[in-house]
């Protein structure tokens, strides 16, 4: 059967249509911060209920017992920190000037109007502290360490209430979680295995999916790649959209698979991301999880399997499905293991997303013997992967749907 959410209910933080235009009306008169994009993406998946339990900006006690035991203050297994640091001088003006119980609306860069938060405490922000605890590292080297250094030095803290989503770049494949429970239900399916990605599949991921739907208990798949800011070299969103839908078109049952986004900001924490991107899935209304080699590692921060072992020390309430390293084997003409292949490993082509990475920077062919014909094809179109401008690939909303009254610009201030 579906799962209940993490921590026993889903959240909705979500103002009805109506009321959220009332409150439109009513925006002029609130305070205003400019959060980064990554935090506005946390405030949806706050008010969604993405992020059950949480129904607001971590609190300086919750963000305590999450740095140290990776739980929240109920014990419940949470090992992401989740909090506002609006960045600029502006936005300082306005985080001095805030008291307990008051309502700052949070806007994005277009002036659009997003959340409301009900203040309740500010702190100082420790960066070391927070990059070591979650990321294991103070590495600048480390796009999420990096982030850190770039971000406010005040944590906000505070429920929210969501009156408009951020932008995605396929707003019809963005669902919350009570609407991914309700199109599992009306499916009829108990048993949904969840697999997270940020790249294009090729023939080793395909594979693992296939042995997950292979099971009995499984009734359906869903994919749910992320899609909101990524790092420097990863594939562009609408490239690894385009992808797997060629992949699911052309060679799975289409009754068995869901293709749809989750747009956050990518969190590259190894083991801990893992069990964070799980508990969403769970939110979700997924009772299995595919864990594969090195999930949300980057560079070598992180063991390749501790992303297995961490579900072991954590148990969440979903089943985590833990895939070792598959490769190509040229003997067996297959995709295989060290399970299942006797051959040496001259015959074996290693599945690295590096390789192909490189394949497109350095405009060689790719790698058929990984890659769907279909995808190679896509690839080979050019502009496969984000450079150093393109970290946040968020189109412009034409209109001025929830804009600030009377024109105010956001900060600009670093």
């Amino acid at each position: 059967m579906i799962p209940v959410p993490h921590g026993g209910h889903l959240v909705n933080a979500q103002l009805a249509p109506e009321r959220a235009a009332r409150r439109f009306d009513e925006l002029r008169a609130l305070p205003k911060l400019w959060p980064e994009i990554d935090q506005l993406y946390d405030a949806e998946k706050i008010g969604t209920g993405a992020y059950s339990p949480l129904e607001g900006f971590m609190n300086r006690t919750t963000l305590e017992a999450v740095l140290t035991d990776s739980r929240l203050p109920s014990s419940l297994p949470w090992p992401m920190p989740i909090i506002l640091t609006p960045p600029g001088g502006r936005n300082r003006q306005v985080i001095d000037a805030l008291r307990p119980g008051d309502e700052v609306a949070l806007l994005d860069g277009n002036n659009r109007f997003i959340a409301i938060m009900t203040f309740e405490e500010r702190f100082p922000l420790d960066r070391s502290l927070v990059a070591r605890a979650t990321y294991g590292t103070t590495d600048p080297g480390h796009p999420n360490v990096a982030d850190l250094e770039r971000t406010g030095d005040t944590v906000l803290a505070g429920p929210i209430r969501l009156v408009s989503r951020p932008d995605t770049f396929a707003p019809g494949m963005e669902k919350t979680p009570a609407e991914m429970r309700a199109l599992f239900a009306g499916r009829h399916w108990g048993n949904v295995v969840a697999y997270q990605t940020r790249n294009v599949p090729h023939r080793a991921h395909e594979h693992l999916q296939r042995l997950a739907l292979e099971r009995e208990e499984i009734d359906g798949l869903l994919i749910h790649p992320v899609v909101g800011r990524l790092k420097t070299g990863d594939y562009r969103p609408e490239i690894v959209i385009r992808a797997y839908e060629a992949l699911i078109q052309n060679y799975f049952p289409t009754d068995r698979v869901v293709l749809s986004t989750l747009t956050i900001s990518m969190r590259y924490a190894g083991p801990k991301a893992a069990l964070f991107l799980a508990i969403v899935r769970k939110n979700f209304g997924c009772s299995h999880y595919i864990v594969g080699r090195d999930q949300a590692g980057v560079a070598r921060y992180y063991d390749p399997y501790d992303c297995h072992r961490i579900f072991d020390d954590f148990p969440i309430g979903i089943v985590p499905l833990r895939f070792r390293e598959f490769f190509f084997c040229r003997r067996c003409d297959e995709m295989a293991s060290a399970k299942t292949c006797p051959h040496s490993a001259s015959a074996h082509a290693v599945t690295s997303q590096t390789r192909i990475r490189r394949a497109i920077a350095e405009g060689t062919d790719l790698p058929t013997e990984l890659l769907r014909p279909e995808i190679v094809a896509i690839l080979s179109a050019g502009k496969g992967v984000l450079n150093d401008a393109e970290r946040v690939p968020l189109p412009t909303r034409g209109g001025d749907r929830g804009a600030v009254p009377d024109g105010e610009p956001p900060p600009t201030e670093s």
